[in-house]
């Protein structure tokens, strides 16, 4: 009985020891199996809200206009003030006065009759450029006294306003 549990247990070492090498072949030689499946699910992110009014335009100023007077080229400054980047896309602008019987169609804007409100305003030609927090691009555009066939008296000492929308 003796010899018949050395040879079981001689045999169990050999199986073993070529279970193990057959193993270790297959791993070493890169052979694998694997099933393949599909499957699905979801995940979640969330943006922020963004702020409203990041862009704080600030326009040159120009010299003391009058009839016949020439265009003046002004620089107008868009800054982003956010704490994000935007894009800045569009620059408009309306003109405004602190005289009566004086108003934006006593001016020019880019060669034409400056409009008179915010509904009406007159696009400037801006690149449109992606700002970061504090980062600045600017606007350049001409501003003229519109010299017309009537009497300008009222806008004699008129302060002039440029009033900028961006976007």
């Amino acid at each position: 009985m003796r010899t018949q549990k050395k040879s079981s247990s001689k045999k169990k070492k050999s199986a073993a020891f070529l279970a193990a090498g057959v193993i270790g072949l297959a791993t070493a030689g890169g052979a694998y199996a694997y099933w393949t499946s599909l499957g699905g699910g979801s995940g979640t992110a969330s943006t922020r809200a963004g702020a409203d009014n990041v862009f704080l335009v600030t326009g040159g100023s120009a010299t003391a206009m009058f009839p016949g007077d020439s265009a003046q080229t002004i620089t107008a400054t868009v800054k982003n003030t956010g704490t994000e980047n935007y894009k800045i896309q569009a620059v408009k602008a309306y003109v405004t006065t602190n005289k009566s019987n004086c108003d934006g169609s006593d001016y020019k804007l880019n060669g034409a009759v400056a409009p008179l409100t915010e509904a009406t305003a007159v696009s400037l030609s801006v690149v449109p450029v992606d700002l970061a927090p504090a980062a600045t691009t600017t606007v350049d555009y001409t501003l003229q006294f519109n010299n017309k066939a009537t009497s300008q008296d009222a806008c004699k000492g008129a302060t002039v306003t440029i009033n900028y929308i961006a976007s």
